[in-house]
């Protein structure tokens, strides 16, 4: 699924690595260890084609999903953690604001609620709603944090938000950079149950 050959990198006249090589096969899952500094998050910028390497390449199997976990997320919007970790769109966003006006004043059979309800059918609303509350929960949240706004959470839990989004998307290569820094002991023994081929990323 991903194959990097003869990899070289230098910052500032310091060489991260040089002619590195490595496979990663489907199903394998694969913990990239070292200190800070190190090189570790610039792999996976190359990985991702966000920066170029000195010499050499990473080729990742043209039908592989990639998803990619940061150490740092950015801040949210008014979006809900629900919403979040759905992986929301502007178009979804409105469909869901607009059922939900409706319903709540019992319009559920104006033409504008039913076409909000196509968009929310046609973008599997019903179905990842329940599958990420599922993996919201692994992660650490209680049922009635998930609708509540994202912004008035912690950096630490919109990490795991931003995570749970991953999982909900199912990406073929799962690459985490540095995850355990937000997850306590049995969030991290759940995630390690899950069934996706994973780059771990941890400073020691």
């Amino acid at each position: 699924m991903l194959t990097i050959r003869n990899l070289t990198k230098t910052i500032g006249g310091r060489t991260l690595f040089e002619e590195a090589k490595m496979t990663i096969n489907w199903g394998e899952r694969v913990a990239l260890v070292g200190p800070n500094g190190a090189g570790k998050s610039t792999l996976f910028r190359i990985i991702l084609g966000q920066e170029e390497s000195d010499a050499g390449e990473a080729d990742i199997d043209e039908y592989a999903i990639t998803g990619y976990l940061a150490q740092e997320a950015g801040d949210p919007g008014q979006e809900t953690i629900l919403e979040l970790a759905i992986g929301i769109t502007p178009e979804m966003a409105a469909a869901i604001k607009t059922m939900r006006e409706f319903e709540a004043a019992g319009k559920e059979s104006d033409p504008k609620y039913a076409e909000a309800q196509d968009t929310f059918d046609a973008n599997n609303g019903y179905s990842l709603e329940p599958k990420a509350k599922k993996i919201l929960a692994g992660l650490g949240f209680k049922q009635e944090q998930v609708n509540e706004p994202a912004n008035t959470f912690s950096g630490g839990w919109i990490m795991r938000a931003n995570l749970a989004r991953l999982l909900v998307q199912e990406p073929d290569l799962l690459m985490l950079d540095e995850p355990t820094n937000h997850l306590d002991l049995i969030s991290l023994i759940w995630l390690q149950t899950l069934p996706q081929e994973t780059i771990q990323v941890h400073s020691s």
